[in-house]
This record gives structure tokens, sequence and C-alpha cells, in this order.
């Protein structure tokens, strides 16, 4: 594999935005554009120890710790080949007060989820993916077990999440639930369009790993229920109009190996908590078949409240097959919810 040329720092503040900086116009290297913070590796160099130098030459702060190392990509400028190396960190100093490296860069920002595109200002070659790494970062939460990344196919600087849900849905509790395993190009249609609904809604589903070892432990979050269908409609009849203005509903799925461990509370605190204090949502529901008692004690661990039954495709207590109007027990919160 080539060496490391280059290291990246994804920098967030508590609203879990990414700081970037632009470059000046007069750099021979992409000028005008805004990156985020990061440079070459110098000779006798380890990855970290340029990341730490990098972070203080260029913003005045000190590298705290290193949460996760999220994309080890490369990228040609000029002929000239690059192995890059991004990661997500925690800094010492004040965020409120970044110090520009005179003559490299003219400007700083804090980038959230409606600020992306700022990353594509002056890009005149039409290259998303570093726009797509730091939505990648804003997108991402950690729970105290937990690192959940948005859903994602392979888009030149992240390899896709398709093999990971293939593994998760061959589980036989899993595929039980989700009308059976999903095939190669099932997952690859799954992950496009949980990826489309981040870019559509601003939210949608993450792939969960165990920090400690990385191990795979499930998928969930949120994701916005299509206006106008049925389900919908009875779901706004249950719990009213002020749930339908996000149409926000909550779910999740566990392998094997992380079942039993409360991985699905921590999965659906941290989306309940991405929808009231990212998203401002008034409510968000969740709902599973009547019978399926273990999800329904995660939603009322959650403190989410019964709101009644309504029926859609899904399995019957009794019955291997999918069936047109099974009953499904649905449950409701609010933002004043102790989670």
């Amino acid at each position: 594999m080539r060496a490391v040329d280059c290291v990246g720092a994804l920098i967030r503040d508590e609203q879990h935005r990414v700081y970037v900086q632009r470059r000046t116009a007069e750099r021979r290297l992409y000028p005008g554009i805004w990156d985020i913070v990061g440079g070459h590796l110098e000779p006798g160099e380890t990855p970290a120890q340029a990341l730490a130098r990098e972070v203080e030459e260029e913003t005045g702060w000190k590298v705290r710790d290193i949460l996760w190392a999220v994309a080890d990509w490369e990228w040609e400028y000029e002929g000239r080949v690059r192995r890059e190396l991004d990661y997500l960190i925690t800094i010492d100093g004040d965020l409120g007060r970044p110090r520009l490296e005179a003559g490299k860069h003219d400007a700083s920002a804090w980038v959230g989820p409606d600020d992306l595109e700022l990353l594509m200002v002056n890009r005149y070659d039409g290259d998303r993916r570093l726009r797509d790494l730091v939505a990648h970062a804003v997108r991402t939460r950690f729970t105290e077990r937990l690192r959940l990344e948005p859903v994602t196919g392979p888009n030149g600087v992240l390899p896709g999440h398709e093999a990971d849900l293939v593994s998760l849905h061959a589980d036989p509790w899993v595929a039980e639930w989700y009308a059976g395993a999903w095939s190669p190009e099932e997952a690859t249609q799954r992950t496009a369009d949980f990826q489309a609904g981040w870019e559509r809604d601003s939210v949608s589903k993450w792939i969960a790993y165990e920090r400690a070892g990385g191990a795979l432990a499930g998928r969930g979050g949120l994701s916005r229920m299509a206006v106008g269908t049925p389900v919908t409609a009875a779901v706004t009849e249950l719990v009213g109009t002020a749930w339908a203005v996000d149409r926000l509903e909550l779910g999740w799925a566990l392998a094997a190996s992380a079942r039993g461990h409360g991985f699905a509370s921590e999965i659906g605190r941290a989306g309940l908590e991405f929808a009231f204090e990212t998203l401002a949502a008034q409510a968000v529901v969740a709902y599973t078949e009547r019978h399926n008692t273990a999800s329904r004690a995660v939603m009322e661990r959650l403190g989410m409240s019964y709101a009644g039954e309504i029926t859609a495709e899904g399995l019957v207590e009794g019955s291997d097959q999918v069936q047109p109007g099974a009953p499904f027990a649905l449950y409701v919160t609010g933002p004043e919810a102790d989670i």
C-alpha cells in the first residue's frame, strides 16, 4: 500500500459542526476553496504527529483525542497521487477563536447539516468527495459504546456499507422481521435509498459499530415517512398533526452478537436526540408488530407512550408469512420526554 502523504482533521464542536477554512487565492494547490485542517507529513513523522503539528500550525489549537480514523483515500493533482488519512478529533483551545495561518487561509467557518455546499464553492472541478466526507462527519453520532455512521455507498472516499448490510440482514432474527435476507443487489439499492434520505430529508439510517473493537452491531435511526400513504394517515390519526409536520419514525435492527446489551436503547436515544435537538421535531413515532415484545420493551424504555394500533404489511403472530394487514403497536414521544 502507498505510504501516507497527507492527514486531515475533522474537528467538531458541541453542535456536531465541522471546522473548515478557506485557502487563500494565492495558494498553488486548490486556491480559494474551503478545506479541512491538514497537510503533508514531514520526513520521519507518523500520521498522528503530523496531525498534531498541522492542527496547531493552522489553528493554534491542540489535539486532545483522536476519536476515529474516518477515511483512508487517494486523490490526484497535477498527475501526482496522494494518500490521505482523515481523523475525527477533539481539541483543546477556544473554538471561537482559531488562529488562521498567515498567507495560507483567510476565513473560517463551522459547517452544519445546512451548510455542506460551502465545500463546493470555487470547486470548479465538481469534485464532491471532500463535501461528502464532511457530511459524513457532521451526521455521525457517538453513544457511550457505539459509533453511528450515516449509511452511504462507495463515493471515492468511503467504501460504503453494502457488505455490512448484507451481513446484518443474513442474521436469522433480523431476516425474520424484515421479510428475509438482503441480497447484495438489494443491499445496494437500500444503501442508495438511505443515502438519498440523508441528502433529501437531512435524516436517515445509521449503521452501528461497537467503539471498542469496531464490530458491526446493527443499524437504526430515523426516517421520514412518505406523505399520503395509508400508514402515514393512520399514524397521523392516532398521534396528531404535530407529528405529521416532520413524519419521523424511529427504528433499529441488531446483529446476534449485539443483542441483549442495551444497544437498541442507545441507538434509539441517539435518534431521539437527533430528532429533537438537530431537527427541532415536535414528535417521533416507532412501531412494530404487535407480538414483537423485545422492540416494544425498548420503546417503553425510551419513554415512548403507547398510542394504539395500526395495520400494515408485516408478520402476524404464529405465521412466518408476511401479511398485508398485520397489527402493529404504535408508540410516540415528544421533546419533553426523559430519554
